[in-house]
């Protein structure tokens, strides 16, 4: 059995496990276990797709208008604890943009 890389995660769907989230929260991080497709990697953490992330709405006029965009999000390494990779499930290899159970809330 090869040794596992984190470059073979990148364009998958992995479950994280988070550590002391707390201040992930503040991006709509809501849980210690969260699936998500890796964009990427660098010195800093995990780079992440979020399909569906609100930001407030510019040309609007009302207060709290908000629009959903896709987003990278980077989750700093300090963050996660343990990473779980599914390679050759289906859905979870090079999953369909289209999905909308990956991400959060």
């Amino acid at each position: 059995m090869n040794m596992m890389k984190i470059e073979e995660v990148v364009g998958d769907v992995i479950l994280v496990i988070l550590e002391n989230y707390d201040p992930l929260k503040k991006i709509g991080i809501k849980s210690d276990k969260i699936f998500v497709r890796v964009k990427g990697y660098d010195e800093h953490g995990m780079w992440i797709h979020q399909p569906q992330f609100n930001i407030p709405k510019i040309s609007s006029t009302k207060k709290n208008d908000t629009q959903k965009v896709e987003a990278s999000i980077l989750i700093p390494w300090g963050f996660i604890v343990s990473v779980a990779h599914f390679p050759g499930a289906e859905g979870f290899d090079f999953p369909s943009p289209f999905e909308s159970h990956i991400g959060f809330e």
